[in-house]
């Protein structure tokens, strides 16, 4: 198999809340074979070659989650070499989440199910375990927008804003995506053509997110 193949083998199952407004609209990845920094986010990945032969490090990316204008998460799979999974981890607000030692299930042989915090994305193993979150529920409405749109450090420089942007920015996702969360969840189905090398991925984002600023009539910039 090539990169491609086993990137789409072992793609994660997503589990959304059933008032979910967004879906997911990429997905990036990377194969690692030896220990690094990982090459979409701020983390050292230690790999154990007496057990695994590679991780395969997803990027999940939104246009939107509930908060903000983009929005990117994470899935690390580790797979050994007989082919099988033997963890893998996910993020979750800035931490970086086991989702496989919690329930050790594996769904269709290769995919590890993960459930998406609803509107924020946030993953973890039970959907249950969102409640542990005291504000899973007004971050969907009254809090909904308020981080405008959000630039990380990956793309400083490459993209830009100001507090106009932010607000108008804030506005929109308030007026058009703010929902009750349910925490009941269900599989979503995504297309193998949006799971695309994380270097593909890393020169699409700044190009979606300026078409999505020009659509809401905002400059890139009002420097």
């Amino acid at each position: 198999m090539n990169e491609r193949e086993l990137a789409v083998k072992y793609a994660p199952h997503l589990y959304f809340d059933k008032n979910e407004p967004f879906t997911i609209d990429q997905i990036g990845y990377s194969i690692l074979r030896k220990s690094q920094k990982s090459p979409s986010t701020n983390r050292d990945l230690w790999i154990d070659k007496d057990k695994v032969d590679y991780v395969i490090e997803y990027q999940l990316y939104y246009d939107f989650d509930i908060q903000h204008m983009y929005d990117l998460e994470h899935v690390w799979v580790y797979v050994g070499y007989d082919g099988n999974i033997v963890d893998a981890e996910a993020s979750a607000h800035g931490n970086f989440m086991n989702c496989y030692q919690y329930t050790k299930k594996i769904e269709d042989e290769t995919h590890i199910p993960v459930y998406v915090q609803p509107g924020k994305h946030a993953l973890l193993p039970d959907g249950s375990l969102f409640k542990l979150y005291s504000d899973y529920e007004v971050v969907c409405n009254k809090r909904a927008g308020i981080d405008g749109l959000l630039i990380t450090d990956l793309f400083k420089g490459i993209m830009m804003k100001d507090s106009y942007i932010d607000f108008c920015v804030c506005n929109y996702i308030r007026e058009h995506f703010s929902f009750q969360p349910t925490l009941e969840f269900q599989p979503v189905s995504y297309a193998e053509d949006i799971i695309i090398p994380w270097e593909e991925l890393y020169l699409m984002i700044p190009k979606r997110i300026n078409k999505l600023l020009e659509e809401l009539g905002l400059p890139l910039s009002r420097e």
